[in-house]
């Protein structure tokens, strides 16, 4: 009788730990259902995306109110499709897991990386997305999503500002414009059409350039000689009269000889540059200011501070 009691008890608690191992796990039906909503999703299949969602489901994006009815979401994607060209959830870097909560309630929460191009101008945006999901029966009840929304309303709003401008600020932002994508083309024909012949560049006010020639020699030469990967990003800019005043990140490994060495290290440097422009748009002056010690230090040439 003793060993029959052990037996019962012993399988009472294999039991109890098995249910409880159950409460947690990476492969359930729970979230083969929530893979194939955001599959349907991706493809823009509304329709196969509703039919998994319960009829009174609630969606919450970026918020605990105002939820999203089932009636309605479909509207709410299509409204946000049409600022872009694509988007979608990347099959890397994806986790998902079903949790069972002390209440009974099943979620599956995921954790994904969605990238899209702004019909606008181009500019692609990739996010990180953390989304849980309620299921009850099979269906979809709850959805919550959570992301940083920060670099799109930036963006939405910039094109925005731009289609106010007057025509001499669009031929200005079209001269930075082309100097930007010269410089990630290491294109010095593109960059001398954008300038006047006479062009002046200053660094931290030394004059280093006294042309346009000189420009592409003594910058464009020497640092993609030093950085084959080379690159410069606009972070923000400001139009004052026939002045621009940029904000810029460029970045890049010094893989080639820079000032007689190579050390393999990458680099990313900010910094800022008034430019001045003709009548034509061009660029006959550009006055940069960065911090050199810092670019210095990234390379090892001096002991960081």
């Amino acid at each position: 009788m003793k060993k029959i009691c052990i037996l019962v008890l012993a399988l009472a608690m294999f039991t109890a730990c098995e249910q409880k191992d159950t409460r947690y796990t990476q492969q359930s039906p729970e979230i083969d259902l929530v893979k194939k909503h955001i599959d349907n999703y991706n493809k823009t299949n509304y329709d196969m995306a509703v039919s998994l969602l319960a009829d009174s489901s609630r969606s919450f994006f970026n918020t605990k109110d105002n939820p999203i009815s089932n009636k309605d979401i479909i509207a709410y994607h299509q409204a946000n499709d049409a600022n872009y060209n694509s988007r979608k959830f990347l099959d890397t870097d994806q986790e998902f897991e079903k949790v069972v909560t002390d209440k009974g309630d099943t979620w599956v929460n995921t954790w994904l990386q969605w990238q899209a191009t702004l019909a606008a101008n181009g500019k692609v945006i990739n996010m990180p997305v953390h989304m849980t999901f309620k299921i009850i029966d099979g269906k979809i009840v709850q959805e919550h999503g959570y992301w940083d929304p920060t670099e799109i309303v930036l963006e939405l709003q910039a094109v925005e500002a731009e289609k106010a401008m007057s025509a001499d600020e669009k031929l200005l932002k079209k001269g930075i414009d082309d100097i930007v994508k010269a410089w990630n083309a290491n294109d010095q024909v593109a960059m001398k059409a954008a300038m006047t012949d006479n062009l002046v560049r200053t660094e931290n006010g030394n004059v280093i350039a006294k042309s346009s020639s000189e420009y592409a020699s003594n910058l464009m030469d020497v640092f993609f000689t030093g950085f084959p990967d080379f690159k410069v990003s606009l972070d923000n800019y400001q139009i004052m009269g026939n002045k621009v005043l940029i904000n810029w990140t460029c970045t890049g490994t010094n893989t080639g000889d820079f000032q007689g060495k190579t050390t393999n290290k990458p680099i990313t440097t900010h910094g800022m540059s008034l430019w001045t422009f003709d009548e034509n748009g061009k660029a006959s002056r550009e006055d940069a200011y960065y911090d050199n010690l810092t670019l210095f230090q990234q390379l090892g040439y001096m002991p960081e501070i």
